[in-house]
């Protein structure tokens, strides 16, 4: 490689680094703070916010000690089991907590809310074992918005006792509530833990701010494999499809030829997430 040849190179790598971290910053100063609640979801559908910031392509690892936080069974496959499956392969830790206890529609099934959970809990198991990950952690908290203080002291102690330096949790404009509750468990428990952390949010139900993009083709078999563990949810939508459907048209964010699956993220620091996260929250009771 000649000299003109390495410096084009290195501005090609170069560029995106600086291109992302500078539209990253104006971004958070001068976009989302002036949303109330409705637009920022709306935003986060229809992808307006790709249009801010140029993503960086990141492989495996994800730190020493990565934490995927799932408010309910099968959002960690859905937001990032390719994440899962290359952090295994590079032989880091990996662990996966469940927040809520998934029974909601034990009425409606009309089973038993004990008989729903534990067939809901073992799908997670199963998915875990496809990758040769360790079960998750549940912590079966029925109501995310009322039992967010106990779920934020747990997650505290996770994060402690496994040096946990990477957290994925869902996208903090997700419409869902319990994904947006999950987040203001996160950001309560990330207030008491003395060290910076970096927060990734994945896309489960919206779009995120997509700053960060992981090429995922060599695990996206077992990535499908994990979502066809979840028979209960996968009766009323069809994740594994839609779901690789939707990898498969994130792979538009690289050059072409550099990718046929992505899973997207928006990366921030714990300092960072924290504030932000008080944003969203106080858009809510606008």
């Amino acid at each position: 490689m000649n000299v003109r040849d390495y410096l084009r190179h290195a501005y090609r790598a170069v560029l995106p680094v600086l291109y992302a971290r500078t539209n990253f910053k104006l971004f958070l100063k001068t976009s989302l703070a002036v949303y109330d609640s409705r637009v920022r979801q709306l935003a986060s559908v229809t992808d307006y916010f790709s249009t801010f910031v140029r993503p960086i392509p990141m492989r495996a690892p994800f730190g020493d000690s990565m934490l995927v936080v799932a408010p309910h069974q099968d959002d960690e496959t859905i937001g990032c089991g390719g994440v899962l499956a290359l952090q295994v392969r590079a032989r880091r830790s990996a662990c996966v907590v469940l927040l809520h206890d998934g029974g909601e529609e034990f009425q409606e099934l009309g089973i038993p809310r004990p008989e729903l959970v534990a067939l809901r809990n073992e799908e997670s198991r199963r998915a875990a074992a496809v990758i040769g990950m360790e079960p998750p952690v549940f912590l079966n908290f029925p109501d995310l918005a009322q039992d967010a203080t106990l779920a934020a002291e747990a997650l505290r102690r996770i994060i402690e006792e496994r040096k946990v330096d990477s957290v994925f949790i869902p996208f903090m404009l997700d419409g869902h509530i319990d994904h947006r509750n999950a987040n203001y468990i996160l950001a309560a428990a990330l207030r008491k833990v003395d060290r910076g952390i970096r927060v990734f949010g994945y896309e489960v139900w919206g779009l995120c701010i997509p700053n960060v993009v992981v090429v995922i083709d060599e695990v996206m078999d077992q990535k499908l494999a994990m979502l066809r563990c979840f028979e209960y949810a996968n009766k009323a939508i069809d994740y594994v499809q839609s779901t690789q459907g939707l990898n498969m048209y994130h792979s538009r964010m690289l050059p072409s030829g550099d990718s046929k699956y992505v899973e997207r993220f928006f990366e921030i620091p714990s300092s960072e997430y924290i504030g932000l996260v008080d944003q969203v929250r106080a858009g809510e009771t606008v």
